[in-house]
């Protein structure tokens, strides 16, 4: 049996949400075979495990679900690998499209790593990640020791300082207590 021969497609990148999503980074030129495949495979522990995809959603930012890793703990387990698919799996020239749609980005999906400053309370904590939730995007902070979760909308935000990476906000009261 001839030895399978793989491809690096793109890399998980962190765990999204409590449920076991994943970002990921796909190259682009990978981007259709990755749309039209059911299985991909990663790096782990030194061997390339495959993973069926339950799903994939996204706006900007590829989310990735895979069958059996649902929870949070299961994907921080995979976050920074590398995904691969097999050479035989890519698409031929002839079944390629090349119209695969372009999703908007999440509109504060950039804050992430920016320093949270309530006008009130002071210094909040560094946004980890920026979630899309139904009604909102939240910013996931940490905040003595807990993760918090803030909303992100022109109401509450006061300020945006591209330069010094800070956002000054005027949280509702109640929303940081426990």
């Amino acid at each position: 049996m001839s030895e399978q021969t793989f491809v690096v497609i793109g890399h998980t990148r962190k765990a999204h949400g409590l449920t076991g999503e994943l970002k990921v980074s796909i190259e682009d030129r990978y981007l259709e075979d990755f749309l039209k495949n059911e299985r991909i495979f990663i790096n782990f522990k030194g061997s390339k495990m495959p993973y069926f995809i339950a799903g994939i959603r996204g706006k900007g930012e590829i989310i990735l679900q895979l069958e059996e890793v649902d929870d949070r703990d299961a994907a921080i387990a995979l976050q920074s690998k590398e995904i691969f698919l097999r050479t035989q799996d890519l698409l031929k020239d002839d079944e390629r499209e090349f119209d695969v749609e372009e999703t908007p980005a999440l509109e504060y999906g950039y804050l992430t790593g920016f320093q949270i400053i309530d006008k009130t309370a002071g210094e909040i904590g560094c946004i980890e990640e920026v979630l899309e939730m139904p009604q909102q995007e939240m910013a996931m902070v940490k905040f003595k020791g807990r993760e918090v979760l803030i909303p992100l909308n022109k109401i509450l935000i006061l300020t945006i300082d591209n330069q010094k990476n800070t956002i000054t906000m005027d949280l509702p009261e109640g929303l940081l207590d426990m």
